[in-house]
């Protein structure tokens, strides 16, 4: 029995039957559906015994219950929230902040939380500059402990803070994530008598946004958690509880995705939200996307694009460039929605805004991704649609899930290990060396 999802998946858009078009023949994509299905029987071996922690996420309420008092007290204490932390050990919060914070200032009652997810010199020194901190706290999350650039962060953070407010009450101002292990951010905890939750050590940082690296954040925004936990359960169970791997959303479009990569020449895959909040989405799924699949010489590369803003720039290339991409558009339905443009009277303006006169934002904007969706289609794109009729906590959950799990699938159809990423440590190990060089 196929359980409920909080949106719709539609790949109608990605098949071709056309000599020379872009897209996926029907043949190709039924010949990889049992491969698929191995992957969605690995899954729910995994769930069942709980192998992989990051299916027995959507279930658990115990954790948010355990960090419900500092939620409570930053949010009661402090204007600003600052994430030190990067990659996943920041996308997934910051995407899931935008549900409470699209770019305008807090809900009420809750901090400003930003993301201090670089190292750029210059951006530090003007938030430390502009910040009352007595009235900001931190978060410092490394799933490791070790990540250079996030335990330089916290470093200059403390000394900041010890010089502007002396360090007896450090511990109230700063909460670390970090693998029970010994590692320099435990150590820095332990030093000046921070507190530091555990960050599982078999949940990778790309993979977790729906444990306490995303969802302490988004707490501390405002955002309901246990929603987009019980959106992300919703697409786990329908995905697992499929007769067919066929009515799984995410095995059908990991083998929409790597039938075209594999047999399609497409080596682009392109997340095209038609939603604002939406916009660190595309960001987070770039890192899972890309440090899962891009190895051995297999993987697509993830672009992120915004409608209705990028029709104005990429479409041209989209439509008129190489057939070299898959399109993901995730659709709300705006209509009606939004101020109504009112009528020009008088001049040579009244006739040519006939078409907008009477219409909403809204309608204007939902115009604009059906005209963008069919034009792309028609000219042999290959375009998936995923639709909801709004954002909500548990589609925002729910779209998480689905990209974790066809991020898996993918990785099962290619025979890679999608939970590790060697090209990545090398370059770490390199910037150790230079720093070291430099120092002597």
């Amino acid at each position: 029995m196929l359980m409920e999802s909080p949106f719709t998946h539609e790949i109608a858009g990605t098949f071709t039957d056309k000599v020379g078009m872009a897209g996926l023949d029907h043949a190709a994509y039924h010949a990889l559906m049992p491969r698929a299905g191995t992957a969605l029987d690995r899954l729910r071996e995994q769930k069942a015994s709980g192998a992989l922690p990051i299916l027995a996420l959507p279930g658990r309420h115990d954790d948010l219950q355990a960090w419900k008092p500092i939620v409570d007290r930053y949010r009661a204490q402090f204007d600003d929230v600052i994430v030190l932390g990067i990659g996943g050990s920041s996308l997934g919060g910051a995407t899931l902040c935008r549900l409470a914070d699209a770019g305008f200032g807090p809900s009420d009652g809750a901090p400003r939380v930003r993301f201090l997810d670089n190292i750029d010199p210059w951006t530090f020194d003007a938030l430390m500059a502009r910040l009352d901190l007595g009235r900001t706290g931190f978060l410092s999350i490394s799933k490791s402990g070790g990540t250079a650039e996030t335990v330089a962060q916290t470093l200059a953070v403390l000394d900041r803070l010890n010089q502007r407010l002396g360090n007896d009450d450090l511990a109230t101002r700063m909460t670390c994530i970090a693998e029970h292990t010994d590692n320099p951010l435990r150590a820095i905890a332990g030093h000046f008598g921070l507190f530091c939750l555990d960050h599982d050590p078999n949940i990778g940082g790309r993979y977790s946004a729906l444990s306490v690296t995303g969802l302490l954040p988004a707490a501390i925004a405002g955002v309901d958690v246990e929603a987009v936990r019980r959106g992300a359960g919703m697409v786990l169970n329908a995905a697992l509880s499929a007769d067919r791997p066929e009515d799984a959303a995410p095995a059908a479009g990991a083998v929409i995705n790597i039938g075209l990569a594999t047999g399609g020449d497409v080596s682009q895959t392109v997340i095209m939200p038609y939603v604002d909040r939406l916009e660190r989405f595309g960001t987070w799924f770039r890192q899972l996307w890309a440090e899962s699949l891009g190895k051995d010489g297999h993987g697509t590369t993830p672009v992120d694009a915004m409608g209705a803003v990028d029709q104005h720039s990429q479409l041209q290339l989209y439509l008129g460039g190489p057939r070299d991409k898959l399109f993901t558009l995730i659709l709300a339905d705006p209509s009606g929605h939004g101020p109504v443009a009112r009528a020009v009277t008088a001049g040579p303006a009244a006739a040519s805004l006939d078409y907008l006169v009477g219409r909403s934002l809204g309608d204007l904007l939902a115009a604009e991704q059906r005209a963008t969706a069919e034009t792309l289609i028609r000219n042999g794109c290959p375009t998936r649609l995923i639709r909801f009729p709004v954002l909500t906590e548990e589609v925002m959950g729910g779209l998480m899930m689905h990209f974790i799990l066809e991020t898996i699938i993918a990785a099962h159809l290619l025979g890679i290990d999608p939970f590790d990423q060697p090209a990545v440590e090398e370059s770490k190990v390199l910037a150790r060396k230079y720093l070291r060089e430099g120092m002597e």
